[in-house]
């Protein structure tokens, strides 16, 4: 449940991994081609768990289109707050 929670709360705030940039823009291509792959590459490779859980919800929506926009802007996030 604490999961939820926290998947909750960094979707309110828009929370997302800060991955190296090579990774970042690897992540964002997943997420455009495979709605939620690269948020839940992501968040597995920071541990963030609560991501992984909003990869998956991504690509379970992506059929309404709404998961498939979500994981495209969660995405562009990912790389925006890149590091390195």
């Amino acid at each position: 449940m604490e999961v939820l929670t926290e998947a909750w709360e960094d979707t309110k705030g828009q929370k997302v991994p800060s991955i190296a940039k090579a990774w970042a823009a690897i992540c964002l291509l997943l997420n455009v081609f495979l709605p939620g792959v690269g948020s839940a590459v992501a968040g597995i490779m920071e541990k963030r768990w609560s991501t992984v859980l909003i990869g998956v919800l991504q690509l379970a929506t992506c059929w309404f289109i709404v998961g498939w926009i979500w994981s495209i802007y969660w995405g562009y996030l990912i790389a925006y707050y890149s590091t390195g």
